[in-house]
């Protein structure tokens, strides 16, 4: 019997509090709160010795002594990050969306896509706005309810006003989000989100196809707080993780099937409600190496068979009985999303 090990690596916490060599903001050592922001002493040489490779996502970034050139692929969209404290001249071709300072400090969220990002790097602190209906994050609950964070969902951005608004009148912001009087850096948000305001960085990591992939855009997340050093460190514990556990998955489930048992099935749901089931499309192109949803990717990741319901299974949708019936041998089935009131 072959066995995998997998290598023992240093916990994200003690990763994410280590300190890089790009300058970063100034944090309190027991509340973890952003003291002052980081800002250059000296605008002379190369301020970001610490830097990220895009490995495959889409997206892209260039470092110039004094400013970062990111990218969103996906969405054409340019952004200019200038170090704290300095003033760079930039070039005329360059026509970024959004020019910002960095290491940021006052940032809203929309997704928790993101959020989790600036949490795992130990930057949640900067969080004044997050989109509630999508935050599962324990501390950052905690956070709201200590108004420390605002709920976004909450509000609407005039932008004729160029402010925020509470959605139901009166439209004055409530004293409980009076720290949305103080502008903020960036607002990260996804093509579909509201509200943005008017500097809204575009994130895109949903629309990566495959989950290495979408960990990339932690870099993305990380190059606003100039926490490179620290993002390169989680992303590669990540991945090492990911693929451990993948081989050893792979090579139980091989054993498995020598020793005579059937190769374990997995099968992916986008989505349940009532009787009605929407299976994921898991059909996979070998030409390109990629299935047709990412989530697809975990069960094959995990040594399973994946069932591909979607070109297999040949019955009625709305009838949960009868879809159940034709997936009973299956072993593992994902579901992304559920309103159902029973199991």
């Amino acid at each position: 019997t072959m066995v995998v090990a997998c290598r023992i690596v240093v916990g994200w916490m003690l990763v994410a509090g280590a300190l890089g060599s790009n300058i970063l903001n100034n944090l309190d050592v027991v509340g973890g709160i952003v003291t002052t922001p980081g800002s250059a002493s000296s605008c002379s040489g190369d301020l970001f010795p610490d830097k990220v490779v895009v490995n495959g996502a889409h997206f892209s970034i260039e470092y110039h002594d004094t400013y970062k050139v990111l990218t969103n692929l996906l969405e054409n969209e340019v952004y200019v990050l200038v170090q704290r404290g300095c003033s760079p001249t930039l070039p005329a071709s360059l026509n970024p969306k959004v020019i910002v300072q960095v290491p940021v400090s006052r940032v809203a969220v929309m997704s928790s896509t993101d959020s989790k990002w600036i949490e795992v790097i130990g930057e949640r602190s900067t969080i004044i706005g997050m989109n509630g209906i999508y935050t599962t994050s324990p501390c950052l609950n905690l956070r709201f309810k200590k108004n420390m964070t605002v709920d976004m969902s909450q509000v609407t951005y005039n932008q004729t006003l160029s402010s925020y608004q509470m959605n139901s009148a009166p439209s004055a912001l409530t004293s409980s989000y009076a720290a949305l009087n103080t502008p903020l850096d960036i607002v990260f948000a996804g093509k579909w989100d509201t509200p943005r305001g008017s500097n809204y960085i575009l994130t895109s990591s949903s629309y990566e196809q495959t989950y290495k992939n979408t960990s990339e855009w932690g870099k993305f997340i990380a190059a606003f707080y100039n926490k490179e050093a620290t993002i390169n460190a989680l992303i590669s514990d990540f991945k090492t993780r990911w693929d451990c556990a993948s081989q050893r998955a792979i090579v139980a489930a091989a054993a498995a099937v020598a020793a005579g048992s059937t190769k374990p099935k997995g099968l992916a749901i986008s989505y349940i409600s009532g009787t009605t089931i929407t299976p994921f499309d898991c059909s996979f192109n070998a030409a390109s190496g990629l299935w047709a949803n990412k989530i697809c990717e975990v069960l094959d990741a995990a040594g399973l068979q994946v069932v591909d319901a979607v070109h297999s299974y040949t019955g009625s949708y709305s009838n949960y009985q009868q879809f159940g019936d034709w997936a009973a041998d299956v072993d593992v089935i994902i579901v992304a999303d559920c309103t159902c009131t029973y199991k």
